[in-house]
């Protein structure tokens, strides 16, 4: 989704506008985006919340919105900016690296088509203009859960508390799907929540619930290739 991280100041002091999420590539061709985990209850109403393994092996929590690498996503114009990822809301905005939150910048990316004038980053005054103000409050809202994120996401693979997805007929390799795991049914619950400060039990309980239901989702991507095809 990212390629090269440019710097804030360096953003910040060229003419460098910004677009709507829309305006990017990864809004309509991004299938699989990094999640955390209070957006996992709104995007499992529409698309499987799992991990798979990132280029290190590390498992990163995602939402799979689609199965055909390199192509648009079905139905990606026709979705409002609020109901996409949160890394997706704040593009081109991103953080060095995504792992641990660390420094703000921008994704040197250009959007597709110019659909509108775009916007500076700042305005006269220095502050940031509407449009980055929401980008990066998305990003930070993000950001915020990364601590939590982490902290789950290494308890329920330590103890082999999640399962590999695999999808019917060979679907995993035909389409190039990485490594794909949820946590089990029935997990020990007494291992996860005690590895949570107890202020995070609701949210990873809710977290929980929507990640199991979020896997009923797989059928329609699964119908949507077929409408392709």
């Amino acid at each position: 989704m990212y390629s090269i991280f440019d710097r804030w100041e360096e953003a910040t002091e060229s003419a460098l506008r910004i677009y709507d999420p829309f305006a990017y590539r990864p809004a309509l061709y991004e299938r699989i985006v990094p999640v955390c985990l209070s957006e996992s209850l709104r995007l499992a109403e529409r698309w499987p919340v799992l991990w798979r393994r990132d280029d290190h092996g590390d498992p990163e929590l995602v939402v799979l919105r689609g199965l055909v690498p390199r192509a648009e996503l079905p139905g990606a114009r026709t979705q409002s900016r609020t109901s996409l990822p949160l890394l997706l809301q704040a593009f081109p905005f991103r953080y060095h690296d995504t792992a641990r939150g660390d420094e703000i910048g921008l994704d040197r990316a250009s959007p597709m088509h110019e659909r509108d004038a775009g916007s500076y980053i700042l305005d006269e005054r220095g502050n940031l203009s509407p449009g980055a103000e929401l980008k990066i409050r998305a990003l930070e809202a993000w950001g915020a859960e990364i601590e939590t994120r982490a902290l789950l996401t290494n308890t329920v693979f330590r103890h082999g508390l999640v399962e590999p997805v695999l999808l019917p007929d060979g679907m995993n390799e035909k389409f190039a799907l990485p490594d794909l795991f949820a946590v089990l049914p029935a997990p020990d619950d007494t291992l996860i929540f005690g590895a949570l400060p107890r202020e995070q039990w609701l949210l990873v309980a809710r977290f929980l619930a929507a990640q199991r239901l979020s896997l009923y989702t797989m059928a329609r991507l699964i119908a949507q290739v077929g409408e392709v095809a």
